[in-house]
């Protein structure tokens, strides 16, 4: 799969901005090459990590989010990357990618329901 670039900057709970220059994999690709981004059911995506971290996120979202390998030039290192980069909230960016599983929620249930942030 071809590699992309990306630009992005987060703004974390304490206060501390973090980024840089990423490149990574299209969500959107990554699913299709798996044959699960047929599920025109889905609503939402988890996405879990190594350990128990997990978010919950918009299909809308996580089809234009990235799985990154690298950052500022660097291969990351696997307790790292992958990492899920989309445009939300820092603390639901996540490291060392393992999972990736589309969702079918009822509008009456909270997707939250379905994350684990550590905190």
């Amino acid at each position: 799969m071809d590699r992309e670039r990306i630009e992005r900057e987060y703004l974390c709970a304490s206060g501390e901005r973090w980024g840089g220059v990423w490149r990574g994999v299209p969500v959107a690709a990554v699913l299709e090459e798996v044959a699960i981004g047929e599920d025109g059911g889905a609503t939402h995506l988890r996405v879990a990590a190594a350990g128990d971290y997990a978010v919950c996120v918009p299909v809308a979202t996580a089809m234009e989010a990235h799985l990154a390998v690298e950052r500022d030039g660097d291969v990351l290192p696997s307790e790292r990357g992958p990492r899920f980069l989309a445009r939300v909230d820092a603390g639901k960016t996540v490291k060392a990618v393992r999972e990736l599983e589309l969702l079918r929620l009822d509008p009456s249930e909270d997707p939250q329901d379905y994350e684990n942030l550590g905190y």
